[in-house]
């Protein structure tokens, strides 16, 4: 039966958002993978690039998710989490879909970056196809400085394709909702609905102390 482990990383000047993400993985039960990308303190030591531009912070995450995967059995899932985002409610559910690749786009009217997709949180059962689609990841973010924006381009989605699955080049993405598993509209409305939120940028200073 498939599984899911969660991944975070973060690095000195997200030691909070990190600490905090991961316990929050680890008590709903699910094995949490902790990657320290410098100054950390805690976690597996992992040498990778943090771009400071907004939206863009560590074109090395393919990486690390690839690490992950090449720890875990065929068929698991394993699910980033932004260092400043927090699973609050299990999600054992997405296993329940067929994909290789899942990914959250924004609400319809979102425009923020103009990228449909939010890489705040991905999904990758580990699969022949997802293995080729982060190598695929990996590549483009060697030359470009976005994790999220290289991800966009690969996956090709649209807000119209949230909820169904689509494939690109032999691979099954799933589009999830951002409301659900990767919400950062609570700020200005309740949100029972969200299983994971995301503080980014402007809702850091929401982000919980403990």
């Amino acid at each position: 039966m498939s599984k899911i482990t969660t991944v975070v990383a973060g690095d000195k000047n997200f030691i909070h958002y990190t600490t905090l993400s991961a316990k929050c993985s680890e008590q709903l039960g699910y094995p949490t993978k902790v990657y320290d990308l410098g100054g950390l303190g805690f976690g597996k030591p992992f040498e990778a690039r943090v771009s400071p531009q907004i939206g863009a912070k560590i074109p090395s995450k393919p990486n690390i998710i690839k690490d992950v995967l090449l720890e875990v059995p065929d068929n698991d899932v394993v699910v980033w989490i932004d260092a400043d985002a927090l699973i609050l409610q299990r999600i054992d559910e997405i296993l329940d879909f067929k994909f290789d690749i899942g990914v959250t786009v924004r609400q319809p009217k979102a425009k923020e970056n103009t990228l449909p997709i939010n890489a705040g949180i991905v999904f990758v059962r580990k699969t022949p196809a997802a293995m080729k689609f982060v190598d695929e990841w990996i590549k483009l973010c060697e030359t470009g400085v976005s994790d999220q924006q290289e991800l966009n381009k690969l996956c090709q989605v649209t807000t119209n394709d949230m909820d169904t699955n689509v494939t690109r080049s032999g691979t099954d993405i799933h589009v999830f909702q951002c409301r659900i598993y990767n919400n950062s509209y609570f700020a200005k409305k309740k949100v029972p609905h969200a299983k994971i939120k995301h503080y980014k940028s402007k809702l850091r200073y929401l982000f919980p102390e403990e």
